[in-house]
């Protein structure tokens, strides 16, 4: 049987989620320290920013072993962890497992991130020889149904954070050639260092980044040779040669006006203005300019609300193969100990009439299940019949 213990996001507050986490090192060594165990035959250590799971098979005393090990490599005294686990066991565990891996229990609904840690958990297990038949067939089934949904449904394609829509909207923005030049003001804020970080992982972004001098303990998080620091004071210096210009601050006075603009702007082309500040950081006369589209947060916020109800239709066609998919691991774990029983079980009833089996059955489920058997049964006659 397979258990997992896990403290993640919905329970336990960061502080503790750091404490549970393993370090790739940690890994390894609490594999080997907790395969000791009789009672355990097969471990995966799952660890993110929001989780850090552990997943175990083998016998019922298993996760009671999990719980005490842990608590002794940590040095958390036991009752005070359990206040932030949850406890996943059996066909509960399983069904845990696909709805992580398939992005139903992240905190940003279908993201497939956790697609690849999961894989990447499973292949160290199996590296280092800590899985068993169940859970290689578990683990590989449910990255399986993650990347069904992933090529079948619109799930993990449909953003829904407004650093991601707006990194998306200057990916998309045509300036004629296949690079972009970004500024983004404000970049050392929480908002401007997100969006800055999404704009660098897209293909041929330049983006040059504002920072007020004056304001000595806001640093620039974001380290790559793509980004270009200026003072904020300057900023209008560089404006004519961007496509894009971003603007994501606090303050309480706009960042750029139409008059500074205009008397900025030398070469006649597209360009596109995004401002995600609340109040407003732009002033909304700019779009009177020559070739400037400018898009505020009320934009991306209808974008948002668009993409979350074609996210929730989505969800309906992910959890329908999810669910699929679980069934069928299921029935291969639960089936799989018959496989080595045939001779013994054929032996066994061979002894006994079609008859007296059935009366055995009748009298020994409940209705529904029995309903179960006879359809099958019957299904089995006609297969028999067409063969």
């Amino acid at each position: 049987m397979m258990y997992c213990m896990s403290v993640s996001h919905k329970k336990a507050p960061v502080e503790i989620r750091e404490r549970f986490a393993f370090h790739e090192a940690e890994k390894k060594e609490f594999m080997e320290r907790i395969l000791q165990k009789e009672s355990i035959t097969g471990i995966v250590i799952l660890c993110t920013c929001n989780r850090s799971e552990v997943y175990v098979s083998g016998t019922r005393d298993a996760i009671g072993e999990l719980q005490q090990e842990i608590a002794d490599y940590k040095t958390i005294r036991l009752e005070e962890l359990l206040k932030y686990l949850n406890i996943y066991s059996g066909e509960t565990a399983i069904a845990h497992l696909f709805k992580v891996t398939c992005g139903f229990d992240s905190m940003v609904l279908g993201e497939d991130e956790i697609l690849g840690q999961v894989k990447d958990a499973y292949q160290l297990s199996k590296e280092h020889k800590a899985v068993d038949y169940e859970m290689n067939v578990l683990f590989q089934k449910a990255v399986t149904s993650a990347k069904r949904i992933k090529t079948n449904t619109n799930l993990s394609k449909t953003p829904l954070s407004i650093a991601t829509l707006v990194a998306n909207e200057v990916f998309h923005f045509d300036n004629g050639t296949d690079r972009k030049k970004v500024m983004i003001i404000g970049m050392s804020g929480k908002i401007g260092n997100i969006i800055t970080r999404n704009i660098i992982a897209k293909p041929g972004m330049e983006v040059t980044g504002t920072v007020r001098r004056h304001n000595s303990c806001l640093t620039v998080n974001v380290k790559s040779d793509q980004i270009k620091v200026v003072d904020y004071q300057e900023r209008y210096e560089y404006m004519n040669d961007m496509d894009v210009v971003i603007s994501a601050t606090s303050g309480p006075h706009y960042t750029v006006t139409k008059e500074e603009l205009s008397n900025a702007l030398s070469k006649d082309r597209k360009r596109l203005f995004i401002d995600v500040a609340v109040p407003v950081d732009m002033d909304p006369l700019i779009k009177e300019l020559y070739g400037i589209t400018l898009y505020d947060i009320d934009y991306f916020d209808t974008l948002s609300k668009n993409n979350t109800k074609i996210k929730l239709k989505e969800l309906d066609r992910a959890k329908a193969i999810m669910e699929e998919d679980l069934d069928g691991a299921i029935k291969e774990v639960v089936f799989h100990p018959y496989i080595h029983r045939m001779n013994e079980l054929q032996e066994a009833f061979g002894k006994k009439g079609l008859d007296t089996l059935l009366f055995q059955i009748r009298d020994h489920v409940n209705s529904e299940d029995l309903k179960v058997v006879l359809r099958t049964l019957d299904g089995l006659e006609q297969w028999i019949k067409e063969g």
